[in-house]
């Protein structure tokens, strides 16, 4: 039950590290990262997750070459006993230097891609707003989020095509927490969240839209999040921006005019105006690139072949799923069996302009129900 970390002083409870002090099935430890080529043709999202109260601990590697496809390996093993270093088959991290150098590797394996890659912070981490909410009485959310954009550099055997990774743009963020969504069950009290995502129970049932911009120029950088129901009430506000080479500012107000692809929840363009705690204002140019993620790959959104999506206990070794999606489609996907969908949880990579300067971002934005400003029903 002792790992590597009971030998710190940095405890918080009566309980080893292996252990976690709620009882609730979905409290779960994640990170993510992404990152992807200028050019937004060649791209990365790597993750992993620890469940402790299901002793289940999965992850997944996702590339794109050529912005038309995806292609997916996803992981899932018992959690004990705990591997140190922390590693789940061919994926492995090292914390070089907290918040500062990390490495992320995916060991050349038979069933997909490879990497080997190196994230150097360019902002310090932002530590979100807590995250909580309740429905019906019962907690529904209840998490911490740090996030931060960096580069990456490294190497990535990509669908047979060796990439040379210099200076990618990045960005990662790690939770920990109770969320909706996690361990194949999520308990009904009667109000219906929009859609069945984690962020939309937010709304109590109505619609809303989530966006969250992560942004890197040479000299600027930061962190944007919105969410807004159906008629435009902010539900929940966070972030910072600022230049490397000095202190950021907290993100008090984000307005947004959005171009939507006819037909779809997906856009091509953005504008901002984010006003931020030191009286600025930040006038933000946002344009899609590449192709956006599709996160049931990864075991988002009902993913993995069993469709219970991620925590889930597996079986006593580790399971290794492997597919491809085609994404020639602007909206819908065809998935590996043959399906067509339309997913909600969508992230794109996206060039960003900034203080007169061009850079990259990474965009997740999720559209549900009825939106009244941008007439979707």
């Amino acid at each position: 039950m002792l790992s590597g970390l009971d030998e710190t002083l940095m405890h918080q409870g009566p309980l080893p590290f292996a252990q976690a002090l709620l009882s609730d099935h979905r409290f779960y430890d994640r990170y993510v990262l992404t990152g992807f080529r200028r050019d937004g043709q060649a791209g990365i999202v790597t993750g992993m997750g620890v469940y402790k109260n299901l002793n289940v601990m999965d992850g997944y590697a996702l590339t794109q070459l050529g912005a038309s496809r995806q292609r997916n390996m996803r992981f899932s093993r018992p959690l004990h006993p705990i591997p140190e270093p922390l590693r789940l088959g061919p994926l492995r991290t090292e914390f070089s230097e907290p918040f500062k150098t990390l490495r992320f590797i995916c060991d050349p394996n038979e069933h997909g891609d490879s990497f080997d890659l190196t994230f150097r912070g360019f902002l310090d981490a932002h530590l979100e707003s807590h995250h909580f909410g309740r429905t019906d009485g019962r907690v529904h959310t209840d998490y911490w989020r740090f996030s931060q954009v960096g580069w990456l550099d490294g190497t990535a055997q990509i669908d047979g095509h060796s990439q040379a990774v210099d200076k990618w743009f990045s960005w990662r963020d790690h939770s920990w927490g109770v969320r909706p969504g996690v361990g194949g069950f999520e308990p009904f009290t009667g109000t219906r969240a929009g859609g069945g995502l984690p962020s939309s129970i937010r709304a109590g049932g109505r619609g809303i839209l989530v966006m969250y911009l992560g942004f890197a120029t040479d000299h600027y950088g930061g962190m944007i999040q919105l969410q807004e129901d159906e008629d435009g009430r902010r539900l929940y506000i966070d972030g910072r921006i600022g230049a490397a080479d000095s202190a950021s500012s907290e993100v008090t107000d984000v307005q947004h005019e959005f171009n939507f692809i006819p037909g779809t929840r997906l856009f091509d363009r953005l504008k901002l105006q984010v006003t931020t705690g030191d009286r600025r204002r930040w006038d933000i140019d946002v344009e899609s690139i590449g192709r956006a993620w599709v996160f049931k790959g990864a075991g988002y959104d009902s993913g993995f072949n069993d469709e219970r999506g991620m925590g889930v206990w597996r079986g006593d070794a580790l399971t290794l799923e492997t597919d491809q999606y085609d994404l020639s489609h602007v909206e819908e996907v065809l998935l590996s069996d043959g399906r067509r969908w339309r997913p909600r949880h969508r992230e794109q990579p996206v060039r960003v302009t900034v203080g007169g300067e061009a850079g990259q971002g990474h965009f997740p934005i999720i559209v549900i129900g009825r939106n009244a400003r941008y007439g979707l029903e």
